[in-house]
């Protein structure tokens, strides 16, 4: 009876021959754990795909997401933009013309109502500065007939502590010799220049600082005057009033 096995046979350069003789047992269970082995990388590989296609899909959608969101933001904004403008301009049809000699200003697109005082100089306590925000590297250009003001809002405090609230940029100045202010974002704005509502301001929230761009219209019977950086929290209180001339002929010239 033959016996079921192979021989391996151990040559080397110098010594003896020798044989080693194995059952056919051990090749069976070598075989079968190289195929346990191949199968277990093959599983491995499969699943590590699946969760990279399953990660790239939430991605895809979350990225979708992101842009629907923004772009809804971005209508509310544009609806809420037309609504002031519609209302603005019913306002002005529906007030009665200034008295001569009165000194009322022209009330732009975004000015209070035509009913009430324009020019009117903001209160001299409000806060010049912050310990916690502060508006560096201002460059002022026109372009396109529109005055182009960029700057930085920068966060004085640990970038692990962001700063966070509303900011509204108050263009004071003459049109048709008469007192005049606009704001951008364009919103309505009280008697002294300053927001009706806080919420209708540029939402930031900064960990060190972010880059602003900032267009206001500029027509050709308005005469800018100055510019007032306007910063409140998310609460609504004022956190700091910053002044300076409009001068935009310095073109990229920067100011602090």
């Amino acid at each position: 009876m033959s016996k079921r096995g192979f021989d391996v046979l151990l040559v080397r350069k110098s010594g003896p021959v020798r044989s080693l003789s194995m059952s056919s047992g051990w090749l069976y269970l070598l075989v079968v754990v190289l195929l346990v082995m191949v199968g277990g990388l093959g599983g491995n590989s499969y699943m590590v795909y699946r969760q990279q296609v399953q990660l790239a899909e939430i991605s895809d959608d979350t990225r979708l997401l992101m842009l629907r969101a923004e772009r809804l933001e971005s209508l509310v904004q544009e609806q809420e933009t037309r609504d002031i403008l519609s209302q603005q301009a019913s306002d002005d049809r529906a007030a009665p013309p200034a008295p001569k000699g009165k000194g009322k200003a022209v009330a732009p697109s975004n000015q209070e109502d035509a009913d009430e005082p324009a020019g009117q100089v903001a209160p001299a306590d409000e806060p010049h500065s912050s310990d916690r925000l502060s508006i560096k590297n201002i460059d002022q250009r026109l372009e396109g007939g529109e005055l182009v003001v960029s700057f930085d809002l920068v966060n004085e405090r640990e970038p692990r502590n962001p700063a966070m609230g509303y900011m509204a940029l108050v263009v004071r100045g003459q049109r048709q010799g008469r007192a005049w202010f606009e704001a951008w974002p364009p919103m309505r704005l009280t008697a002294a220049g300053r927001p009706q509502n806080y919420h209708r301001g540029t939402p930031f929230s900064v960990q060190r600082y972010r880059r602003v761009l900032a267009r206001v219209a500029s027509l050709d019977d308005k005469k800018f005057e100055s510019l007032e950086f306007v910063i409140y929290s998310r609460q609504g209180n004022l956190v700091m009033v910053k002044a300076l001339p409009v001068n935009p002929s310095k073109g990229a010239a920067r100011s602090q």
